[in-house]
């Protein structure tokens, strides 16, 4: 190929696989002058699932970009610069909602949550990740990085001076650092022996997963008037959650504008609880809406696009990430459940914190693994910290008031790490001085809660939220042993939230009665009230600077979509927006 020519099938880093990390990462290699080539087995567009992004995912892309000088990636933060810059086929995310269903029973409004997202962060996505991928692999071509598809390693061997890559016919690669984001059949993880056998990793899932046409939305069964949502069900990623799994509804088809018809529907079962069964995927799919109505009616009239997609336990974990001029990344590295969108949240973190360190070694030509020591400790505690939270989740699926109870404490986890970040990408758009994300490398709360010790807390604030969390795992884990009543449970993790002092109180977090949570203007400004006059000092600081500056960046130029936003907003109106909307088949 005639980019690869012109490399003398030399590089500076190899990237194995071109989904939506590789290519991001590739990007913003080859934007910063490393000599990038990216190989993959298969071709785009594909199909991909893990399309639900959350407000630290949008975040967390917005810093990348800034940090590393590709705008594109910018793109990709809100719902409506997606549509403006990149396709039309995506959906919109205004919420996280969960509906706890019972086997034989219709659903019950009253056992169901919503996690509405603030207007002033982001308006979220549910990508239409073959496209997605698709663009952002043109985006890495865009800035420099070479593209080869249809390309398998066969084999890899690393000696003093660089990486020789083996890749079938034709002349091997040679590059002075690989970097492998193929997903579950890595490359390197089978070529040097890295899975860990068998995997520490507690949590047990299995998926049932396919695109769908005709499923109908939500709301048509549980309207707005009765359960009281401030929006949509179907605007939202939608949970039906139930005794030893939970399935998603991901519709493309969600806004006015929309020119997708397509839903990506998925089904997680604990293994242990649900086996597979001796019959087709399709049929399990059919066999399990027979066992809830209170689901089965979306389905009605829905058909796959695709086969469906069955596998065995999904979990998988790796002994090490990081190497002498390697490093496994993503979901190459390990695995645990898709629940609560953390994929892409997870995969954007490890971008910036590689990217730095590599172009940091190219140009220091020193690839000792020390300096990639911190990306190995990112990954591990990433997927012990989604094991732990995953993990607890399935054990309050098997009381409805247990899961309301562990929802509120994702809730509160959801809005400080959100916090975090925004605080970090604001500081940085402003200073450019990488000082100010070390702090975010680390963050506080992320950390072993299994095996928590206060004493190596520095701030007594976040020692307080930590312990907190750590209590409620363990708590969690006497249900699943046995040893403690869900019910129980559930009033203790309540009654902690109304006595602790870091949950901020217009959320709503410790009311029962509330099952909605949002951050309406007067929230907004109820909570900024009680950073500065109430909270624990460093979880106010946090809380305060994490709205307060991110609400200056809400205006500035670049940010976001004013115009594509007012559009969206007109096309829903009855007469105003048709002119807005794609017509109707005639």
């Amino acid at each position: 190929m005639e980019g690869a020519a012109a490399h003398n099938g030399s590089f500076d880093v190899v990237v194995i696989g071109s989904g939506l990390a590789g290519s991001t990462l590739a990007a913003c290699l080859a934007r910063n002058g490393a000599r990038t080539l990216v190989l993959d087995a298969g071709t785009h567009p594909r199909f991909a699932v893990g399309e639900s992004t959350i407000p630290y995912t949008s975040m967390a892309m917005r810093l990348i970009s800034e940090r590393y000088g590709v705008p594109e990636i910018k793109y990709l933060s809100t719902f409506e610069s997606v549509y403006a810059h990149i396709n039309t086929t995506g959906g919109v995310k205004r919420n996280f909602g969960f509906v706890y269903q019972r086997p034989g029973e219709q659903q019950r409004p009253e056992e169901s949550n919503m996690f509405q997202i603030p207007k002033i962060l982001n308006t979220e996505n549910h990508f239409f990740r073959q496209d997605i991928d698709n663009f952002m692999l043109t985006v890495a071509a865009k800035h420099g990085a070479v593209i080869r598809q249809q390309v398998r390693v066969a084999n890899v061997q690393v000696d003093d001076d660089g990486v020789t890559l083996d890749v079938g016919p034709g002349a091997p690669v040679r590059a002075r650092y690989v970097v492998d984001a193929s997903g579950f059949r890595s490359a390197l993880a089978e070529q040097f022996d890295l899975r860990e056998e068998p995997t520490r990793l507690e949590h047990h899932s299995r998926s049932l997963f396919t695109h769908m046409v005709g499923v109908r939305p939500y709301d048509d069964f549980a309207p707005r008037s009765e359960y009281g949502n401030p929006t949509r069900w179907h605007e939202g990623t939608l949970h039906h959650i139930f005794e030893g799994g939970w399935m998603w509804v991901i519709p493309f088809d969600n806004h006015p504008r929309s020119t997708n018809d397509l839903c990506s529907v998925g089904v997680q079962f604990d293994p242990r609880t649900h086996p597979v069964p001796d019959c087709s995927p399709e049929e399990e799919f059919r066999r399990f809406l027979e066992r809830f109505p209170g689901i089965a009616q979306q389905f009605t009239n829905a058909t796959p696009v695709r086969e469906w997609v069955r596998t065995g336990r999904l979990q998988y974990s790796p002994k090490k990430t990081v190497g002498y001029r390697w490093c496994l990344m993503s979901h190459a590295a390990g695995f645990v459940d898709a629940l609560f969108s953390r994929g892409l949240s997870n995969t954007m973190e490890i971008i910036n914190a590689l990217t730095q360190r590599l172009l940091d070694a190219l140009k220091d030509d020193d690839f000792a693994v020390e300096r990639f020591e911190y990306v190995q400790e990112l990954e591990q505690g990433q997927l012990d910290f989604n094991d732990d939270l995953v993990n607890n989740a399935y054990i309050a699926f098997r009381d409805w008031d247990l899961w309301d109870a562990w929802f509120r404490v994702w809730a509160l986890t959801q809005i400080l790490s959100t916090f975090e970040i925004s605080r970090g990408y604001s500081l940085y758009s402003k200073t450019r001085d990488p000082a100010v994300l070390r702090r975010m490398e680390r963050p506080w709360w992320r950390v072993d809660l299994r095996e928590f010790d206060r004493s190596k807390v520095d701030d007594p604030d976040h020692a307080a939220v930590l312990e907190f969390l750590a209590d409620v795992s363990r708590m969690m884990r006497a249900v699943d042993a046995g040893q403690a009543q869900p019910k129980d449970v559930a009033n203790q993790i309540r009654d902690r939230l109304a006595r602790a002092p870091f949950v901020p109180p217009a959320f709503g977090l410790a009311d029962p009665s509330v099952r909605i949570t949002g951050a309406s203007a007067a929230k907004v400004l109820g909570t900024l009230r009680w950073a500065k006059r109430d909270a624990p000092p460093a979880i106010g600081e946090l809380t305060y600077e994490g709205l307060t500056l991110f609400m200056r960046k809400r205006f500035a130029r670049g940010e976001f979509e004013p115009v594509e936003e007012i559009k969206q907003k007109l096309a829903g109106w009855p007469v105003l927006g048709s002119r807005l909307r794609v017509p109707e088949p005639k």
